[in-house]
Formats: structure tokens, sequence, C-alpha cells
């Protein structure tokens, strides 16, 4: 046997065990919990914080959308805004099904409907989820430094605003300097994925656009948060950077996990673990679910959106009226 089928064994395995270990804190803290997740009194403006938290989730796609076809604009592919959110709403359900990575695979498929070449998908994929990552671990692990007192368990200073503002600019941009070393290193990968042609290096504007995009999506994540604590279960506690770091950072664990459908379980588990000192662990829990279900419903409404923008541009003209007829 390989060395390769090995690897993958044990990270399979690896992974099984930390989704089992995020799955018993999830539902023992349930269970310790249970009589203190505040009750949701679904007045106007809870049923109005519910909806507007689903729709966030429909923005937020709409912006992957806008951000890929960007990066497809850099490797000479033009793509249409409602072709490009199209085919990244109708992929994004995918997620959900075990391994997460069929909304991978199906904006690929789809994509290569549209006429897209299979090796620019998958390079503009790359990039955009390297960017994904390094924003996410950036945002992240400042929250963590910020919100939480690590410097006991890390046993290092923490680094000063400015240091932090640096590092965070830098690990933001690495994907950019990541495709140049692909095309210094693996000329030959590189013009296989750029069919025939090196990958062009996404231009510096599409970067900052692209890095600042996906900085605004897990904002978006964290005013979706407030909303929900405010109207949902009547909390008051947090603010939006809070929320929004320290989601960022049971985010990026969810969606680096292998094996955890759309992060599902790790996710939960960690917005109790980081946000039960912010809004009390009942709440943190009570919010773990709800946002699960308006990230849900927000991947369906895309979906559906999605379903709808194919079917209108599939869709035959109406046959027009003949002047002969009476």
């Amino acid at each position: 046997m390989t060395r390769s089928p090995q690897a993958k064994r044990l990270l399979k395995w690896a992974s099984l065990v930390i989704i089992a270990i995020t799955a018993i804190y999830f539902f023992d803290a349930v269970g310790k919990y249970f009589e203190s997740i505040p009750a949701i009194r679904w007045d106007a403006r809870a049923w109005l914080a519910m909806a507007a938290t689903i729709l966030c989730m429909f923005v937020n796609l709409i912006f992957g959308g806008l951000m890929w076809m960007a990066l497809l604009k850099d490797q000479g592919v033009h793509l249409a805004p409602t072709t490009a959110f199209r085919i990244v709403g109708m992929a994004q359900v995918a997620k959900y099904l075990p391994g997460n990575v069929g909304h991978l695979i199906g904006q690929v498929t789809l994509a290569s409907a549209a006429g897209v070449p299979i090796g620019v998908s998958i390079t503009t994929m790359l990039i955009s989820t390297l960017w994904l990552v390094a924003t996410g671990l950036s945002m992240g692990g400042a929250g963590l430094l910020l919100f939480l007192d690590t410097s006991h368990i890390l046993d290092v200073p923490i680094p000063d605003a400015p240091v932090m503002a640096v590092l965070g600019v830098a690990v933001a941009i690495s994907p950019w300097v990541a495709v140049w070393m692909l095309n210094r290193l693996l000329p030959g990968l590189s013009r296989r994925l750029g069919s025939g042609q090196l990958v062009a290096l996404p231009r510096f504007h599409t970067a900052v656009a692209v890095a600042g995009g996906f900085i605004l999506c897990f904002f978006v994540f964290g005013l979706m948060l407030k909303l929900q604590a405010t109207y949902l279960f009547g909390v008051e506690s947090g603010d939006i950077l809070t929320f929004t770091l320290m989601f960022t950072s049971a985010w990026i664990a969810g969606y680096l996990l292998p094996g955890a459908p759309g992060g599902l379980g790790v996710r939960e588990a960690l917005v109790v673990a980081l946000l039960g000192s912010v809004v009390g662990t009942g709440t943190a829990i009570g919010l773990s679910v709800t946002m699960r279900l308006a990230t849900v419903l927000g991947d369906g409404l895309a979906f559906v959106a999605g379903l709808l923008l194919q079917w209108l541009t599939q869709a035959p003209p109406l046959s027009q009226p003949s002047d002969n007829q009476p």
C-alpha cells in the first residue's frame, strides 16, 4: 500500500474523530444548559430578523458569484453576473453532502456546461478558496487573540494592533504569491490548469476586491448573529465585531475539516465554545441552531433562484400572434 492511500485514510479517521468529539461536546452542552436556552418569542420583529438573516446569506452567495466572475475575467473568461450567480447558487446545496466537496464538483460541472474550461474553473476556484481560507484564518486568529485570554495557553505575547494588521494583510495576499510560485516552479501544471497557458496572476485590484469581498461576507455573518441574538433571544451583549471574529473562527474550522458536510456539528460546537462567554452558553446554543437554519434556508433560496434563472435563460421566447390571425 502506498503512502498516499495511508495518508488519506489517516486524514479520514482523524476527521471522524474530531467530528465525534465536537458532537459529544455540543450535545453535552445542550444537556447541561438546556434550561438556560432562551425561548424565542415569535413576534413580528423576530420573524423579520429571521427573514433578514436568510436574505443576508443569500446576499453573501451573490457576493461569491461576483468574486468568482472577477477571477474568471483575469483568466480571460467572461461570464455574465446572472450566470455566475446561477452556477454558485445552484452548486452550494451540494456542500451538505458527505465529504464537504460536493459544491466544488457541482460548480465545475455547471461551469463546464456554461462554456467555462474545466482547468480555468478549477484554477479560479482554487484561488478563491485560498483567499477564503487565508482571510478566514487571519480574521479568526485575530478574534481569538483579541477576545480570548490565550496568552497563558500560548505562552507568547499577543502582538499589538499594527503588527496584527500587517500579518493579516500578508496572509490575505498570500494566494496571489502562490499563483506566482506555481507559474515559476510548476509551469507544466500551470499550463494544464490554464488550458495551455500559464495561469494568469490575478490583477492587484482583483486580489484586493476578492479579499475585501470575503471580509465583507464574514461581517455579514456577524450582522446575522447580532440580529438573531437581539431579536430572537433578547440578548443585547456582544457587538458585531466580536460576533464576526468569533463566528469566523468557528466557520473556517468547519469549512476546513474534511467529511463534515457544510461544517455541520463542528461549527455549532465552536459557536457554543467561543460565544458562550459573550452571550451565555444557553443563548450560544440557540444561536448555533438558528444560524444553521438561516444559512441552510439561504442556500436553499439561492438554489431556487438559480433554477429560476436557468429556466428563464433557457425558456423559448413566447410566440407572437400573426398579423393574419383574427
